[in-house]
């Protein structure tokens, strides 16, 4: 009986050890489990956080071409870096929550852009989603087609969506802003650059009334666009010419960036036997980028808003006593039991007297030119 005591001890002691492994075993190999989906949770995080935006952190998301399937342009003319003006636009279609709704989205717009516009690539600069994240469209180097005329002096920033009566979100306004930073530090953007809104530029809801207001209160937001339109102008400069020693400058149709015709034009008979001055019923202007601006918009809205085909005066005479031709000599104007010239003159009611001299000295030109018989008729809807 002695004996076989310490060989029951023995036995238990062995178990015991037995058991001691198995849960010492048990416990390296979960805290290895553990170890593992910590590791899964970190990476994973780290993922989320570079695949999406978080609206209030420091990470912007953009996604290139190659990303949402952009086809390549057909051609590219590059911007004059750094660029000092940003015109903000929204695209006027459904907005998208989701990368994969936005790639959708961006792959529409490319194509109705190219195939139906006509245009060389997605018109805008830059897209931004209602994910938070920012497309790239052509880029920071390429001229845009945003507005006609204004793709050589600006960047574009289209908000995916319309914003008429709906707000834009917080993160697709915060990705806007950080791009626009981001376009300072890579010397793209000017470090003074100014921001605009489409619908400063011509007559158009864009970017809608609800992102315009917010807009408003952006720090580089600005009300003055003649510094935009004296880029233009700078870079378009005037002819002048002159009739009998006596100044008469000509504004031709692309110095102001007039739009194509959208239909053709009815031939205007020479020589004219009558002549029409009007009022454009506008704000009178007194500077060359104020008064660009002035015949842009009344271009846009005779042919947005009346239906005409085209700006509906053969010329217009500014404040800044220049003469913009619209219809020129060679077309006639929408105007009932009219067949003749009309002068349009920038103002409300009544013009300056240095608009009247400039509109006669036009026709004396004209006279000159056998395009308006000497006995001409005017009606002088003014007086």
């Amino acid at each position: 009986m002695k004996s076989e005591q310490p060989r029951s001890e023995h036995i238990e002691e062995q178990a015991t050890t037995h058991t001691n492994g198995t849960h010492m075993r048990g416990l390296i190999w979960l805290c290895g489990v553990l170890m593992v989906l910590v590791v899964t949770a970190i990476v994973y995080f780290v993922w989320m956080m570079t695949k999406n935006v978080d609206t209030f952190g420091k990470g912007l998301r953009i996604l290139d071409r190659s990303e949402w399937l952009g086809e390549p342009p057909t051609s590219v003319e590059n911007l004059i870096m750094p660029v000092s003006h940003v015109i903000i636009h929204h695209t006027a279609t459904e907005g998208c929550e989701r990368e994969e709704e936005c790639i959708y989205r961006m792959r529409m717009i490319q194509t109705f852009h190219m195939k139906s516009l006509g245009f060389t690539d997605i018109a805008y600069n830059f897209l931004v989603g209602g994910d938070g994240q920012v497309y790239v469209g052509r880029g920071w180097q390429a001229q845009g087609q945003h507005i006609k005329g204004y793709g050589s002096v600006s960047l574009s920033i289209a908000f995916m969506g319309t914003f008429i009566s709906v707000m834009p979100k917080k993160k697709q306004l915060w990705a806007a802003r950080r791009l626009m930073e981001e376009g300072v530090r890579l010397h793209k953007l000017d470090a003074d650059y100014h921001i605009y809104a489409h619908r400063q530029l011509t007559a158009t809801e864009s970017p809608g009334e609800k992102l315009f207001g917010l807009m408003k209160h952006w720090p580089r937001w600005t009300e003055d666009v003649n510094p935009l339109f004296l880029s233009i102008v700078y870079r378009f400069p005037i002819p002048v010419r002159g009739l009998n020693q006596e100044p008469l400058r000509l504004v031709e149709r692309p110095a102001w960036l007039a739009q194509p015709s959208v239909e053709m034009l009815p031939p205007l008979k020479w020589p004219v036997q009558k002549v029409r001055f009007e009022c454009t019923s506008t704000d009178s202007c007194e500077t060359q980028a104020s008064c660009t601006f002035r015949i842009r918009y009344l271009q846009t809205f005779h042919i947005e808003s009346l239906q005409h085909k085209d700006i509906n005066y053969n010329f217009v005479v500014g404040g800044d006593g220049n003469v913009y031709v619209g219809r020129g000599w060679n077309y006639s104007c929408d105007v009932p039991d009219f067949e003749g010239l009309i002068v349009g003159l920038v103002c409300q009611s009544q013009p300056t007297t240095s608009q009247r001299n400039i509109a006669k000295e036009l026709l004396a030109r004209s006279v000159k030119l056998g395009t308006l018989k000497r006995d001409y008729q005017l009606l002088d809807d003014l007086n």
